[in-house]
């Protein structure tokens, strides 16, 4: 089984032992699993990670799926959970494996992420990402939200910031995102990490994977379409303040949230991925520190 060495990094950064351990035990893991519930593995899912993703076929009706597998139990459990909180926008779950933490699910077709069209037209992307936040939030089931953390948890993940970026900006963030998590009125469930890498193409239109899954304010889910993709496929054509004010003005036409309350996300989900960089690689990145410093600045 040939895992790419990016995917293998990321495991051993995050899991340490845990994820070597799993690793070296991921071959055995997916044949156990085919075996159990009838499936024929055909490939390795390019572009991994966090987690193994495979094409399966399910034996029983020659329909393809996803195979999705985690180094540990939380993750993928609450996703299996968060998928099947919605009756739109979302792929179909088949079964969850708690003893391999391993989620077979809706295989999309074609498939294709966001990002691709990011290069050729970034307003349109924007707004497919606006619809799919408009449609997660439409049709949520009615379910016990408690089984999902509140965005006010995250709050501690600044605290790895310290000294390591300006003092006044950290602590605007952290002043902003304590604001935005006080009143829990509105509250409902989302996504949590909905940019383009994670907004898929069907035949019938996108939907959303890989969820972090969270309570809190609708309007947090815009943050991460604002610094994202984060590599060549970022807009070029206009400078980086151009492109973050244009995805600004597009999010306020297409979605019936505050003006400021969009900026004060932006911001601080801004802040908060460079925190998850630190603490994951161990260093701030510079093009997130630079798009935070411009939505700082912006008057909308």
């Amino acid at each position: 089984m040939q895992l790419n060495s990016s995917f293998i990094s990321n495991i051993k950064d995050l899991y340490g032992e845990l994820g070597k351990a799993w690793i070296k035990k991921l071959p055995t893991d997916v044949n156990q699993l085919c075996k159990k519930y009838g499936l024929k593995f055909i490939k390795i899912m390019p572009n991994l990670t966090y987690h193994f993703v495979g094409l399966v076929q399910i034996l029983a009706t020659g329909e393809n799926a996803i195979l999705k597998i985690a180094p540990i139990n939380e993750n993928i459990d609450k996703e299996a959970q968060w998928l099947q909180c919605f009756d739109k926008a979302v792929p179909k779950v088949f079964w969850y494996d708690n003893a391999h933490h391993a989620l077979l699910m809706e295989y999309l077709v074609p498939g294709e992420s966001l990002k691709s069209l990011v290069s050729v037209d970034d307003d349109k992307a924007t707004r497919i990402i606006c619809h799919t936040i408009n449609a997660l939030q439409s049709h949520q089931k009615k379910t016990n939200l408690l089984r999902f953390k509140h965005l006010s948890e995250l709050e501690k993940n600044f605290l790895i910031l310290e000294n390591r970026i300006e003092k006044k900006m950290l602590s605007q963030a952290v002043s902003w995102f304590r604001d935005m998590t006080s009143n829990r009125s509105n509250d409902v469930l989302l996504h949590g990490d909905l940019h383009h890498d994670n907004i898929l193409s069907t035949g019938s239109g996108w939907k959303a994977i890989d969820p972090h899954g969270y309570i809190g304010d609708p309007v947090f889910e815009i943050g991460p379409m604002i610094y994202n993709p984060r590599d060549d496929y970022f807009p070029k054509d206009h400078s980086l303040s151009q492109v973050i004010e244009r995805r600004l003005k597009i999010i306020t036409e297409e979605l019936s949230f505050d003006t400021q309350c969009i900026k004060v996300w932006a911001f601080c989900m801004t802040i908060l991925s460079m925190a998850w960089t630190v603490e994951d690689h161990g260093y701030v990145p510079e093009f997130e520190l630079k798009i935070a410093r411009t939505i700082r600045d912006m008057s909308l």
